[in-house]
């Protein structure tokens, strides 16, 4: 059975003190398009949040990093596509470690993705939680947990 690479990619710098957009990438190894699965619209772009599935290459300009998640089997795309969907649309670094926790409770991912994920949340900008930040290695700023 044929293994897929599920990646969390992240953003370019969008501007001093914006989160970057963070995206959960399934695709097969060295393919120049897969999965994006991420969070489009929300108050910066005066809409409200969305959860969005599409193709599009790897390789994507805007990306500055991938970090490899898991490898999964095939026929995990579907729960991988449950979660994002079953996922309520959030400010996207929220939401894809709420999907991480999603697919952990399933084995699809390791125990402890969405910990370690969590320790490089930034601070969503329109949040008024109040969550402290602090700088992290990557140079953006991250919430402590």
């Amino acid at each position: 059975m044929s293994t897929l690479n599920l990646y969390l990619a992240i953003s370019k710098e969008r501007g001093q003190g914006q989160p970057r957009h963070w995206i959960l990438i399934l695709a097969e190894e060295d393919a120049t398009h897969g999965i994006f699965y991420h969070i489009t619209g929300g108050p910066m772009h005066g809409k409200p949040y969305e959860v969005t599935i599409e193709p599009k290459r790897v390789e994507s300009h805007g990306i500055e990093k991938r970090h490899l998640i898991a490898r999964v089997l095939e026929k995990d795309r579907q729960k991988i596509k449950a979660a994002v969907r079953q996922a309520p649309a959030l400010f996207c670094q929220r939401w894809i470690l709420n999907v991480l926790e999603e697919l952990e409770k399933q084995g699809v991912v390791l125990e402890g993705t969405c910990s370690k994920w969590n320790e490089a949340l930034e601070t969503d900008p329109f949040s008024d939680d109040g969550a402290p930040s602090k700088k992290s290695s990557s140079g953006g700023d991250t919430t402590d947990a």
